[in-house]
């Protein structure tokens, strides 16, 4: 018969193996808040001793924009990320600003550039002893653009030249929030060892008629440092009135199930609803304009409203400072 002592032993022994890909030393995140808490977009972090630091900012996600009329738009882009290491002993401090991303709900067609999170340290170099002090920055993403039109295909709303826009018939095509008219359109990061800009979100019309969310697709950007050095691409149909989603409110669900496929280790699938008891998303209220349901830094996804109904777009989501410190 085995022993406590052997059993303990065994089980530590399991838990080694099976974490060996932890990080090192400890982590702080910061975001400005949740859906429940109150907003709260500075911060001061203090080191308790001597060692290294880490220090990533992500700037918030644009928005995506409200649309009281049949319509249809092109998601938020993400918030561009920088990296920073530096060397500190205790009382060296690390403080800054977390980004908020665009929260006028009531806004159409456009709600603007999400915030950008900087962050400034006093460090120290343990070695020599010299002060190290310096600031980065990760600017936000552009906020989504929307269109109502009840006859004209979408896709030719986009078609002024303002977007870069890619035709695949008379009435169909892909349209990225990016070109001419979109100021502003890549978050930018600088003053890190390590700055990637966030790229840009697209939308690909593939019907003829705006009452035919169901024939569109999302393109969404996913913020860089986050599963990979350079970001990536989650692409999503629309459901139009499924069993988890109302008409108006629609495409959240596919998103956050699709991120998560992103991660080495996924954890969950759809967030659940309940058809039969009205629990379903639904974009008939400001709510998921106002609230952050997005993940950091990702940008919001569009309206899709039709036949009296009011779509105000996802909020994109908040920014993110996340400071690794590691003990010498």
């Amino acid at each position: 018969m085995a022993t406590l002592r052997t059993l303990v032993t065994n089980k530590l022994d399991q838990i080694e193996w099976d974490e060996k890909n932890l990080e090192k030393g400890k982590i702080w995140a910061y975001s400005p808040g949740t859906e429940y808490t109150p907003f709260l977009s500075c911060f001061c972090w203090i080191s308790p001793g001597t060692g290294r630091v880490i220090i990533d900012t992500w700037g918030a996600g644009g928005s995506g924009a409200r649309m009281c009329c049949c319509g249809g738009g092109i998601p938020g882009n993400p918030g561009a990320w920088s990296r920073k290491c530096i060397c500190v002993v205790a009382g060296c401090y690390v403080y800054g600003y977390v980004g908020m991303s665009c929260n006028n709900a009531g806004s159409l067609c456009f709600r603007g550039c999400s915030e950008a999170s900087c962050v400034c340290w006093f460090g120290r170099n343990y070695v020599t002893g010299a002060a190290v002090n310096g600031c980065i920055c990760s600017e936000g993403g552009r906020g989504g653009t929307t269109y109502c039109s009840t006859s004209t295909s979408l896709y030719c709303c986009f078609t002024s030249g303002n977007f870069c826009t890619t035709r695949c018939n008379d009435n169909c095509g892909v349209v990225c929030n990016y070109g001419t008219g979109t100021a502003n359109c890549c978050s930018v990061a600088y003053g890190g060892d390590i700055n990637r800009n966030g790229g840009f979100s697209c939308t690909t019309f593939m019907g003829c008629y705006p009452s035919c969310p169901c024939s569109t697709h999302y393109h969404v950007a996913i913020p860089p440092g986050m599963f990979a050095c350079d970001g990536g691409v989650v692409n999503i149909t629309l459901d139009t009135d499924s069993g988890y989603s109302e008409w108006a409110g629609q495409g959240h669900h596919n998103f956050i199930s699709t991120v998560n496929g992103m991660s080495r280790s996924p954890s969950r699938g759809q967030p659940w609803t309940q058809c039969w008891n009205s629990t379903r998303s639904c974009g008939n209220s400001d709510t998921q304009g106002c609230m952050p349901y997005n993940p950091p830094a990702m940008g919001g996804l569009p309206a899709a409203p039709c036949t009296n109904t009011i779509d105000p777009g996802w909020r994109g989501g908040l920014g993110l400072v996340r400071i690794t410190y590691i003990e010498r």
